[in-house]
């Protein structure tokens, strides 16, 4: 039994070591590519700029574990003003997917925030919403956000002595990436 492992384990090894170069250059690009494709995790890539300094996160709410048991998970970044766009690059573990999708803009004070675009990757689908129109349709907001709809501005407002600024992605564009 021995003789024979030896023996596979042998021959596994002088195949390997036999390619040639230029293949397996050849097939890292391929490899790259495939694994660029078929990335099944949840990836949100969301540009914006602030007009104060606050903690931001993307947070994922309500994910089935099991019957008996859900889990939250979230992605929190302090963010500055600036002239350039910043970005909030989050990635949720493969079999992390829920309904609830939630952008939070901060509680510290109001403040304007420029969207420049929100991509959202998932099983094999990208969708980019970078136009007003595609904010209006895919995105929601709460109370705390004032928005003009021709624009890609938001600002956040204190009411009754409260400031959670949030929007999340709507179950409609949800499903459009659920579904096969």
């Amino acid at each position: 039994m021995k003789r024979i492992f030896l023996a596979l384990s042998f021959t596994l090894i002088i195949c390997v070591s036999c390619n040639n170069s230029s293949e397996k250059k050849e097939q890292a690009s391929i490899n790259n590519q495939n694994t660029e494709k078929t990335i099944q995790q949840l990836e949100i890539h969301f540009s914006f700029k602030t007009s104060e300094t606050d903690v931001f996160k993307i947070a994922m709410n309500n994910i089935k574990v099991d019957e008996l048991q859900r889990k939250h998970i979230q992605i929190f970044e302090t963010v500055s003003p600036s002239i350039d766009f910043d970005n909030i690059i989050a990635k949720f573990d493969k079999n992390n997917m829920s309904k609830n999708i939630v952008f939070g803009l901060g509680n510290k004070k109001n403040k304007e925030v420029t969207i420049k675009s929100i991509n959202v990757f998932f099983n094999y689908k990208n969708l980019n919403i970078n136009t007003p129109e595609k904010m209006s349709k895919f995105l929601k907001f709460n109370k705390f956000i004032q928005r003009d709809s021709t624009s890609m501005i938001l600002k956040t407002n204190i009411i009754d002595g409260k400031h959670s600024p949030s929007f999340t992605l709507t179950k409609k564009l949800i499903n459009k990436l659920n579904k096969d």
